[in-house]
């Protein structure tokens, strides 16, 4: 009897452990996804930046404050620039 309780215990504790890796893993790969930087942003065509708005629901506002953010100061040759100084 105490081998099938503790048999019992075991796997109890491989399922939560397991479902944890998983909760942990699923966390990490979505929220990781969706980080974007203004060079990604950039890189898209017009298309594609109209593909990623309509899929993650990017309101007008927000497209706007991402397009000054990204493409107000922005000059494509500064860069080249800077690190040949």
């Amino acid at each position: 009897m105490l081998s099938a309780n503790r048999k019992l215990t075991l796997n109890i504790t491989k399922i939560c452990g397991a479902l944890a890796a998983a909760l942990v893993s699923i966390t990490i790969l979505s929220s990781s996804a969706m980080a974007f930087t203004c060079d990604d942003v950039r890189g898209l065509s017009r298309a594609e930046q109209d593909y990623w708005v309509k899929r993650l629901n990017i309101s007008t506002t927000e497209r706007r404050q991402i397009w000054g953010a990204c493409y107000r100061d922005y000059r494509p040759g500064l860069q080249a620039q800077l690190v040949r100084r």
